[in-house]
């Protein structure tokens, strides 16, 4: 992309030296070649850096979708625990009011 932006400022700069009669026009067209080469060279370092500043976000983004995943999954586990504990608890107490009324039962007959 860099190169494909300083070819074409390039070949532009050497179009305008090659129409270019005079002494004045002359300099006037090899500082328009300088001056767009220098706009090539800062056009190809802003989509590099906007290539770059993409690619962060990009990486960020994903990094923080994996942190919410992980602890969706971490809350949806314990939540899954602490509803296995009381049923536990649940099936505990029921077996213990079951085995007291059978005691109960069998004392009585």
């Amino acid at each position: 992309m860099k190169t494909l932006f300083k070819s074409l400022f390039v070949a532009t700069a050497v179009a305008f030296a090659a129409t270019s009669c005079t002494q004045e026009g002359q300099q006037n067209a090899e500082a328009a070649a300088d001056n767009t080469e220098a706009a090539a060279e800062n056009a190809a370092a802003a989509t590099d850096n906007a290539l770059e500043n993409t690619g962060q976000a990009i990486e960020n983004t994903a990094e923080q979708a994996a942190d919410n995943t992980e602890a969706a999954a971490d809350k949806a586990a314990a939540e899954t625990k602490a509803a296995a504990d009381q049923a536990e608890a649940k099936v505990d107490a029921a077996a213990g009011d079951a085995k007291a009324e059978i005691n109960a039962a069998t004392r009585n007959n």
